[in-house]
Order: C-alpha cells, then sequence, then structure tokens
C-alpha cells in the first residue's frame, strides 16, 4: 500500500466584501473638495506664495523703497507749493490787514472811482477763498512794482464791455472783533492793490490780474441781475 504523502498546508485566504464602501469614498471626496474650495475662496492666491519663481531680490526692495521715497517728497513738494507765503504780504500789509485777510468774518464788495453798483454781501459766496489766498500769498504780487501812494488815483474809467474798473473791499469782524474795519482798494484795469488810507500800492501779476477781473465782474453781474429779477 502506497503511503500517502502530506501536503503542506496552504494558506487560507478570505475574501472581504467590504473592500471598498462606495459610499464612504463618496464622502471622503466630498470632503476633501469641500475643504480646497474654502480654502480657496479664503484666499485666491494661496498656491502662489509658494511659488519658487517668485523671489524677494535686492533691486526690487531698492525699487520699492525707491518708488515710497518719491512719493513722500512729492506730497511735500506739493504742500510746499500750496502753502500759502506771508512774509512779504505782512511786511506790506501790516499783521492786522493779514489777520482779516484770514479771519474777518464778514467781506463786502463797494464801488470806488468811476465804478458805480450797490454793495454786495461777499460773504459766503463761492471762489471767496481763493479771493483771500490772492490777496494774502506774496507770488500774487510783483514787488518790484511797489511804490507810495493810493490805488484810486490809478483808476479809469470803464470802457466799452467793462463793468467795474475799480472796487473797496471791506473786511470786518463784529461778533469775535478781533480785527477793526479794514478796507482794501483794488484797480482791476492796472492790477493795482494796496490799501484805501492811499500811502501805498502794487501791482498784481499778470496771472493773477484776469482772474481778479472775472471774479469781480462775475460777482457785480449776478449782484445787478437779481436786483432785475426782484424789481
Amino acid at each position: 500500500m502506497i503511503g500517502l504523502m502530506r501536503l503542506p498546508d496552504q494558506p487560507t485566504y478570505y475574501r472581504n466584501e467590504k473592500l471598498s464602501d462606495p459610499g464612504n469614498d463618496s464622502q471622503k471626496r466630498t470632503a476633501t473638495e469641500s475643504d480646497a474650495n474654502a480654502i480657496q475662496n479664503a484666499d485666491p492666491h494661496q498656491d502662489k506664495y509658494n511659488d519658487p519663481r517668485a523671489k524677494i531680490t535686492k533691486r526690487g526692495v531698492l525699487l520699492g523703497l525707491g518708488v515710497a521715497v518719491f512719493g513722500i517728497l512729492g506730497a511735500a513738494g506739493s504742500i510746499y507749493a500750496r502753502k500759502t507765503r506771508l512774509e512779504l504780504s505782512t511786511k506790506f500789509w501790516g499783521q492786522e490787514t493779514i489777520t482779516a485777510l484770514q479771519l474777518a468774518e464778514k467781506i463786502q464788495l463797494r464801488s470806488n472811482g468811476a465804478s458805480d453798483f450797490e454793495p454786495v454781501d461777499l460773504t459766503g459766496t463761492p471762489s471767496l477763498g481763493h479771493l483771500r489766498h490772492a490777496l494774502l500769498d506774496e507770488r500774487s504780487y510783483d514787488w518790484n512794482t511797489e511804490s507810495s501812494g493810493s490805488v484810486t488815483e490809478m483808476c479809469q474809467n470803464p470802457t466799452e464791455g467793462q463793468t467795474i474798473t475799480c472796487v473797496r473791499i471791506r473786511l470786518t469782524d463784529p461778533t469775535a472783533q478781533r480785527v477793526g474795519t479794514i478796507d482794501i482798494d483794488l484797480d482791476l484795469v492796472g492790477g493795482w492793490i494796496g490799501p484805501a488810507d492811499g500811502s501805498r500800492r502794487v501791482q498784481a501779476t499778470e496771472w493773477v490780474r484776469p482772474k481778479l477781473n472775472k471774479y469781480f465782474e462775475t460777482i457785480v453781474n449776478v449782484q445787478r441781475l437779481r436786483y432785475d429779477f426782484r424789481d
């Protein structure tokens, strides 16, 4: 009888019926996608922060600093250019007139010389701040023309197409009473400006003269139209 040979035990394999669960995989994928979308929505450029191509170089830093310094210098220069310069103006007008031009509560426009119109209250009118600035800033005047004498004697008669040639500005501060009554005369044809006491005068620059003329012409014409419509 032939002996039976026993074969070695073979490993037993069991079938895993639950190797994968489609439902769980779907949930995991959904959660992963949701997390990715959340990160992207929070910062859409997150992927670029660690980009190896993005390098900060010394040249880039210096360029950024240069732009910042240039911007600061430009802003400082702009502020300085627009700042009202008062040294020569104060010497010509005196401190009380300078204070009146800066702070006077009421400003009234009156006729002077050959001009004839009813007084106009300039308080609160458009561009009054520009008028104050023009009379205050020393760059508005040609200081080579400064001389003794009154502005009134330089006034001329209105020509065709002109409404006014000479005016007087009266500044008062009735509430705070920081200054007394200040009168300033202006010749809109020759550009002469000075105190009403006739002690001295100076010409406005060629750039300022037409602006003063247009401003006062507009104010007087508008006032006359108001009177006409009122009647």
